[in-house]
């Protein structure tokens, strides 16, 4: 850098060389300073005053101005002011030449913008060394701008660039038709968010979500969003059953994502009337079930693997069903939520979540990131924050119910044995087979509730005798299903029979399970353990079908479900 202002070549006056503009009334001055710069190779331009100093500068990219003071028409102090309020391109080093010596005309030469002076005579020694400085910091800050005005480029671009996918993310994410009820707060901890949050009404008015948790955060994890997004709302079209939703999004998942990605999500449908929902939940926290006043009603344990981890044969699309009142509320969210942490590393938790939900009635979301950010202090956002409330209410069929159904009866009848019960999903198999006949589509999740639901209850309670007494706490609810895979294991003998009849003139579909088991009361002793075993599920059934009935031994229950 040092060599290219003093080693040029003589000869010839090359645009690389650094040009000087003299600026002097006096010619003699003027001639004495063009020789001595033009032997060490700078190229110089001249001006007898101010005017003509700046009209040089608006013609020619001068490197070093060398102003004198003392000049008629604009003096140097003048000069040197408009010079740099007209340049600001790039640094241009002014050096006063100058045979004044007292100091408070020394000190305004560097008021009015000079950057430095030297006295007359000159002294080429002291000249070209300064010089040298002045250019040397000139071409650093030259070279400084133009990497400012790179990143700037870059920097502007990158925005232009986000913008564009935040639209694109924004728009694909979105749905013409939203539940009612729904309440959503998602902060990302960085510009793009890791979580997403989808919503929408089957053409039934069945309520659909889904709150998903990618790996990790930003633009990377955010990626996953649009072929969830896609999926989703195309199933949700077709009025498909969670179960089979979640099924197709791991397919897909697991055939996009790289082996160390993945996504936990929780999905679940209100039924129209919104007296039951639905859930398929895996990798993300337990949800919870409230009331207005925020005391937990249930917790929605999540029992499943994320989405994206395990192949077909391995994914298990099993459900839960729970009933829901007038005051149910529905609360789920992502980790970043109860790992959020002090500043004393100290995390939120889920003690600090049901805190908070029970802290004032009808809590809003706001509420419990407010909350959040409170107990984290000043601390910064290590992970997205997603949290949703859902206040279930009804909601109308987004279009009139197809009457155009199949004119084929169809009875179909499966008996499985206690080697088929240990392997065999028989009401996802089932529902695949009813859910193509014309006019039986758009009722496919509803009934897969209702055959699900009740196959359940034959396996866990008539065949396994499991009791749901044991579900009445959280650790419960491990030990009763941790009994249920022992005892499934365990079992060698044993018959469950489901049937389904389609009366196409009658516009009725009946459902059947009978198990081999001794049967139940059906109105057992107040406070006995089968009034647990079968009274929540038995009443989420007359919820959804017609009737519900059960045969004289209490080992079937049959089931009409009328299609208007």
């Amino acid at each position: 850098m040092t060599e290219k202002y003093i080693s040029f070549p003589s000869h010839g006056l090359s645009e690389d060389l650094p040009l000087v503009l003299i600026v002097d009334d006096e010619s003699m001055n003027r001639r004495i300073l063009r020789a001595m710069l033009e032997r060490d190779n700078y190229r110089v331009i001249e001006a007898e005053n101010g005017i003509q100093a700046l009209a040089q500068c608006q013609a020619h990219d001068v490197d070093v101005v060398l102003l004198d003071i003392l000049m008629p028409e604009m003096d140097g102090y003048e000069t040197a002011a408009e010079l740099k309020r007209t340049n600001t391109r790039v640094y241009t080093p002014i050096i006063f030449i100058t045979a004044l010596e007292d100091n408070p005309s020394l000190a305004r030469c560097l008021d009015v913008g000079g950057d430095d002076f030297m006295p007359k005579p000159f002294d080429l020694q002291i000249l070209r060394a300064k010089l040298h400085a002045h250019l040397r910091i000139r071409h650093l800050v030259s070279e400084s701008k133009k990497q400012t005005d790179a990143l700037t480029y870059y920097q502007n671009q990158t925005e232009r660039e986000h913008e564009l996918v935040e639209h694109i993310f924004n728009n694909a994410l979105q749905h013409r038709d939203k539940p009612k009820g729904v309440d959503s707060h998602l902060s990302p901890a960085s510009m793009f968010n890791g979580d997403v949050f989808l919503n929408a009404l089957g053409p039934n008015g069945s309520q659909y979500y889904l709150l998903g948790d990618f790996t990790g955060h930003g633009l990377a994890a955010a990626t996953g969003a649009l072929p969830v997004a896609r999926i989703f709302y195309t199933m949700v079209e077709k009025n498909l059953a969670v179960g089979d939703i979640a099924r197709e999004l791991n397919a897909a998942l697991y055939d996009l994502l790289p082996a160390h990605m993945f996504c936990a999500a929780t999905i679940f449908e209100i039924s129209a009337n919104a007296q039951s929902a639905t859930f398929w939940m895996g990798g993300l926290p337990d949800g919870y079930l409230i009331d207005h006043s925020g005391y937990m009603l249930s917790q929605l344990e999540s029992k499943h693997m994320a989405l994206g981890i395990l192949d077909d044969e391995e994914f298990e699309r099993d459900v839960r069903h729970v009933t829901l009142n007038e005051y149910s509320r529905i609360v789920v969210y992502t980790d970043g939520i109860i790992e959020a942490e002090n500043a004393q590393q100290h995390q939120f938790g889920y003690s600090g979540l049901l805190r908070t939900l029970a802290s004032q009635a009808m809590i809003r979301t706001d509420n419990i990131i407010a909350a959040v950010h409170y107990f984290t202090g000043n601390e910064d956002q290590q992970d997205d924050y997603s949290v949703v409330i859902i206040d279930p209410q009804p909601q109308a069929p987004l279009q009139p119910i197809n009457h155009t159904i199949s004119p084929l009866p169809i009875e179909l009848e499966v008996a499985l044995s206690a080697e088929e019960l240990k392997t065999v999903d028989p009401v996802a198999q089932l529902m695949d087979l009813v859910g193509h006949l014309p006019g039986l589509n758009t009722h496919k999740s509803t009934l897969f509730i209702l055959l699900s639901e009740a196959y359940n209850n034959a396996l866990e309670h008539g065949i396994l005798g499991l009791d749901s007494a044991l579900k009445a706490d959280d650790d419960g609810f491990l030990q009763y299903y941790s009994e249920r895979e022992q005892r499934l294991s365990e079992l060698i003998e044993g018959e469950i029979c489901l049937r389904v009849c389609y009366q196409p003139q009658q516009r009725t579909l009946l459902l059947s399970v009978k198990d081999s088991g001794a049967g139940f009361s059906l109105e057992p002793a107040a406070g006995s353990q089968l009034q647990h075993s079968y009274g929540r599920g038995i009443e989420l059934l007359k919820e959804l079908a017609e009737d519900v009935e059960y045969n004289q031994a209490r080992n079937e229950i049959r089931i009409r479900y009328h299609i208007d």
